[in-house]
């Protein structure tokens, strides 16, 4: 016989199934974190390393904008005396507006117009960095012929050298690139060492020690970027090395810098002066500081306190915990530059990006380097926070530069053009006119034309 069928009864329903219990309960909480949105980490979002790059310069330059406040005041009076105060803070102020605009006309560009400004911007520095040293033309200031009055501002043209070498040398190995013709030595080194050695030599005419460093700081970050052979790279290191070390033993005050700066305690109001009085002023700041703006090392102890030795003040008045926030947002701009590096598409854009990251990045060791006396005073300035009107404008442009690079990655270019067919844009780029990244198209591959022998010219294959 078989058995009577019986009626299965109705499953009952569970509320975990629901979604709108399952939002509620723990199981739902879990599965909105495993969701797309929950689950993507910080990093793999497109618009990351816009991110960074934003966060790295706003906290540089609000360091800049508290240690100007507080240290030319200082200055102000070694310069014109107490009513020049105010006109102090003005032309900074008056530096950090046209700074933000040059930041916001580099987001604006495209790769391709930065390969486009390439020879204009070297060939007007090279022009300037002749006219500087024309009596009549450049300022001396310390015996250093290296500003040009333009009105009420005085620039630099080296620093403007920096950014052309920097986008010459970047076009100049990417076209090699396209062409495949860097596997051949020479290919590297010309004409590219030539035109550095060129601008080094114009910038030692005024003389400027630290913006030569800073050029072949450039140089080496475009060679390494290239991925030139070890051995060729170790050569060029060592010849980098050995013409600075002949620049600072023609002058005899690099000299006695050189030679007294692990034991400056041998001429402490000589060339040893810098070296004890910015240890000083890092050694009273302890762990929290004295204040912003209590510190009194800035009055006619350290020199140049709001310029080349502006690290010292932060040790003094913000303490250790200062420095380290300093240190941390100038390796945040390490990690944010190199990581456009990894993730562009574009030659240009890759070697433009990493020798600019590495002049920023290698500027600030050494700055760092020389006030804590590991280093050789050489003047260079700490970006974003020294006080210097050119330095300043041309760290902006540069970042500005990195964070346009940053806005043609290939995800931040699918998500902008995405949010602009649904019309999602953000208010902030509407309102700012940032216009919509378009993808890297790579060129189409150009060989050189097969050679025939001239005998076989007419013969039939």
């Amino acid at each position: 016989m078989s058995r009577p069928l019986t009626k299965a009864a109705p499953e009952s329903p569970r509320r975990e199934h629901r979604p709108e219990f399952r939002l509620f309960s723990l199981g739902g909480v879990r599965e909105r974190l495993r969701s797309d949105v929950g689950s993507q980490r910080f990093t793999d979002r497109p618009y990351a390393s816009v991110q960074l790059l934003l966060l790295a310069t706003g906290g540089l330059l609000g360091f800049g904008v508290l240690m100007a406040v507080s240290t030319t005041i200082a200055a102000s009076h070694d310069v014109d005396g107490v009513g020049s105060v105010w006109g102090q803070a003005v032309k900074e102020a008056e530096f950090i507006a046209l700074g933000l605009l040059l930041f916001w006309f580099a987001v604006r560009l495209s790769p391709r117009a930065f390969r486009f400004l390439a020879y204009p911007v070297l060939g007007l520095a090279l022009i300037a960095m002749v006219a500087v040293l024309a009596p009549g033309i450049g300022v001396s200031v310390y015996g250093a012929r290296r500003w040009i009055d333009i009105g009420p501002l005085q620039l630099q043209p080296s620093e403007l050298a920096k950014v052309g070498m920097l986008l010459w040398g970047a076009d100049l190995l990417a076209r090699k690139q396209q062409f495949g013709t860097l596997r051949r030595a020479r290919h590297l080194f010309l004409p590219l060492v030539p035109g550095f050695a060129v601008a080094s030599l114009l910038v030692m005419a005024e003389p400027d020690l630290g913006t030569t460093s800073c050029l072949l700081l450039v140089l080496l970050g475009l060679l390494w970027m290239v991925g030139m052979p070890i051995r060729y790279f170790a050569t060029v290191l060592v010849l980098v090395a050995g013409t600075i070390t002949v620049f600072a033993v023609t002058a005899p005050y690099r000299l006695e810098r050189l030679t007294t700066f692990m034991h400056a305690s041998k001429d402490p109001m000589g060339s040893g002066y810098h070296t004890i009085e910015g240890l000083y002023a890092l050694a009273s700041g302890g762990l929290f500081g004295v204040g912003l703006g209590q510190g009194t090392s800035k009055y006619g102890w350290v020199p140049n306190a709001n310029s080349d030795y502006v690290f010292a003040i932060i040790g003094e008045e913000l303490g250790l915990l200062g420095c380290l926030a300093v240190l941390v947002l100038f390796g945040l701009l390490g990690y944010a530059g190199l990581r456009v590096v990894r993730r562009s598409a574009d030659p240009f854009v890759r070697l433009a990006a990493g020798g600019a990251t590495i002049w920023l990045c290698g500027q600030a060791v050494i700055n760092i380097g020389y006030v804590t006396g590991l280093l050789p005073v050489t003047g260079i300035p700490l970006p974003l926070i020294s006080a210097g009107g050119t330095s300043l404008l041309i760290t902006l442009f540069v970042l500005g530069m990195l964070v346009s690079f940053a806005r043609h990655e290939s995800a931040a270019v699918s998500a902008a053009r995405r949010a602009q067919r649904r019309g999602q844009r953000s208010r902030l780029e509407r309102w700012c006119r940032i216009p919509v990244p378009s993808a890297y198209v790579p060129p189409k591959r150009r060989s050189a034309p097969h050679r025939r022998h001239p005998g076989t010219a007419g013969r039939r294959r």
